[in-house]
């Protein structure tokens, strides 16, 4: 896998001037940047090579993680993944709590992993970086299916762009370190970085806070918001940075971003127990749609419907084959995404109800 490093670079170019006048310097600027920028390998296990659930164990002490989740530590774990029925890998790595709000309500919150170089062990899983798991949050079948349908809005959301995270499903296996009965196997998911979706896509992540809809590139920002509107989520915001990131090409000169979203545990098609929808909107549940996007014109929609109608027939399939979830989640998660596309068949049908809470900018 490669990364890029470019944190300093970003500074460099976000810290001093208004958005638009900074992006398109950056722009101008792309290639130098990436010619000159330090690129490390980092030589390890592709954890998005395959579509099926990763065997993986992690052994660490889950006492202290539980119990210090609200103010979490940086814990010693050690990593194994399976790569077949006799074989398998292990790396001493750092985790931490992660998640405002999961870390407050859940029993067992989702996990930073933490990788880094470590001369004693010759073929590391991965030399560096940090990688989120996803976790089960608490011991019941309805929180399994949130984490299952969480990752499925996840695969959803790949099918619309390339600029979306990558996540593997995995079989995690947790073992604490001091108590041997204290073992137990839950579902969860890994996403990718930051640096991987930068690589793959040749973007550099952008760390500013005077950001707004209109700062993004029009179409990127269209499938972001009805995207999100298509799985009825309502928690996300370029302004606030709240479950967005914003990337810059460093190959086409733009003075524009590209909007990514993420965490997805709010959204209407997972309709988790602990989510509801901002008190500000005038919507009474996490399941009615709520449009959240910049105002489109005609073209601008018939161009983003039309690639969502091409799409339609492979985000059902992926619903229908999830064998991970029952018949009838199954049956429900695509009742919802169904809906979306019965009511409006017509772009003109959807222009019109999307226009009653755009935002006009």
């Amino acid at each position: 896998m490669k990364t890029i490093y470019i944190s300093a670079l970003i500074f460099t170019f976000f810290c001093t001037a208004a958005f638009p006048k900074d992006l398109q310097a950056v722009g101008d600027s792309a290639a130098l940047v990436a010619d000159k920028a330090e690129s490390i390998v980092d030589e390890g296990f592709d954890f998005f090579a395959s579509e099926e659930p990763l065997q993986m164990t992690l052994y660490f002490d889950i006492r202290t993680f539980v119990k210090t989740k609200k103010d979490p530590e940086n814990l010693d774990a050690i990593l194994t993944i399976a790569l077949s029925e006799t074989d398998s890998v292990s790396q001493q790595i750092k985790i931490k709590a992660r998640g405002e709000m999961r870390r407050a309500y859940c029993t067992f919150p989702p996990i930073s992993l933490r990788f880094k170089d470590n001369k004693d062990e010759e073929e590391p899983i991965l030399s560096n970086g940090n990688m989120k798991l996803v976790t089960h949050c608490n011991q019941s079948s309805s929180f399994e299916n949130y984490v299952l349908k969480e990752y499925l809005a996840y695969k959803l959301y790949n099918l619309v762009t390339p600029y979306s995270f990558r996540v593997r499903l995995a079989v995690v296996h947790y073992r604490d370190i001091d108590d041997p009965k204290l073992v137990y196997t839950e579902y969860g998911f890994l996403i990718e970085n930051d640096n991987q979706l930068a690589g793959r896509n040749h973007v550099m992540i952008v760390d500013n806070q005077n950001l707004v809809q209109k700062h993004m590139n029009e179409y990127d920002m269209a499938r972001v918001a009805v995207f999100n509107y298509m799985i009825g989520n309502t928690d996300w915001s370029v302004q606030q940075q709240h479950n967005i990131k914003v990337f810059k090409s460093l190959e086409v000169v733009s003075g524009k971003g590209i909007p990514v979203a993420y965490d997805f545990d709010y959204s209407g098609f997972v309709n988790t127990r602990y989510s509801a929808p901002n008190e500000k909107l005038t919507i009474k549940y996490v399941t009615d749609r709520y449009y959240m996007g910049q105002c489109l014109s005609g073209e601008e929609i018939n161009m983003v419907m039309h690639e969502f109608e091409q799409i339609k027939d492979d985000v059902l399939q992926i619903i229908t084959d999830f064998a991970y979830l029952s018949k009838g989640t199954r049956k429900q998660a695509l009742s919802y995404i169904n809906g979306f596309f019965k009511q409006y068949s017509t772009p003109r049908a959807l222009l019109s109800e999307l226009n009653k809470t755009c935002i006009k900018e």
